[in-house]
């Protein structure tokens, strides 16, 4: 069911449900299902920051549900991640129906431009139970960069940080996570269905890095989950964090993905 407060369409046109980049996951990763429209890696072979490596082995689809299982391999943090074959432009509505881990790792959903120069993260969480900030907040914010020499902006205030009000633990049970990519300058963030954040057109590009073109440029979509660096300068130490160590702690579950555009 699409959220209530999705703009309508202009006259003639529906949101529809695109095939291409959508995936229920009720095929395992070596069925056309998956293999024609998804890719078991980034879109580029990155193996993933700091000290992240992407590992095919680390995932699966089991019981309708994609999974990502961490394991602690040679001093590396081994998981998983998928992308998307082809390239998503906006406007479009992309949602997917999750399970954050119960660990320090992020899970991400989210989405790039080829050359790395545009992001817009659906979702950014970090679902340790033992951290009581991060565990009750989600991470809804994008980038723009310049690649050489590097620069990156990023909204940073409290308001990317979503916390629900009503002490939700987000890594606790399954919930709808929503990006409405309407045009350049337009981002708003769902869950559960309702409209818990809009980017203000101000925050989209203020150091003008796109040139006041804000964030136009086809996408890959990816779902990953990664040990993030600036974590570790948080007191994280990825290599003997109980929440990573275990392994039951690091699954990642998705239900689905699913993208819609108006048609």
């Amino acid at each position: 069911m699409l959220p209530e407060q999705l703009p309508i369409p202009n006259e003639g046109k529906f949101w529809k449900y695109q095939d291409k980049f959508s995936n229920e996951f009720s095929s395992d990763k070596s069925s056309a299902e998956f293999t024609t429209n998804w890719q078991d890696k980034f879109f580029n072979g990155w193996r993933g920051p700091d000290k992240t490596r992407y590992t095919p082995s680390r995932s699966a689809i089991s019981n309708g549900e994609l999974i990502y299982e961490a394991a602690i391999i040679n001093g590396t943090v081994e998981t998983g991640c998928i992308s998307s074959k082809e390239m998503v432009k906006y406007p479009l509505y992309m949602e997917v129906r999750a399970k954050i881990s119960n660990s320090p790792l992020a899970c991400a959903v989210w989405m790039l431009s080829e050359d790395s120069t545009q992001e817009i993260d659906n979702l950014e969480a970090y679902g340790d139970v033992t951290n009581d900030y991060f565990s009750k907040r989600l991470h809804l914010s994008h980038h723009v960069f310049i690649r050489s020499p590097f620069q990156d902006y990023q909204p940073t205030g409290a308001e990317t940080w979503y916390a629900d009000g009503e002490n939700t633990v987000w890594s606790q049970d399954y919930h709808r996570y929503g990006v409405l990519w309407w045009g350049p300058k337009d981002l708003r963030y769902f869950v559960d269905g309702k409209e818990v954040r809009r980017t203000p057109e101000n925050q989209i590009d203020p150091e003008n890095y796109t040139n006041s073109t804000g964030l136009n440029k086809p996408m890959y979509l990816i779902l990953s989950q990664a040990a993030q660096g600036w974590r570790e300068s948080n007191g994280i130490d990825y290599l003997t964090d109980p929440g990573v160590t275990n392994p039951e702690r690091t699954r990642n579950y998705f239900d689905y993905i699913r993208v819609f555009k108006p048609e």
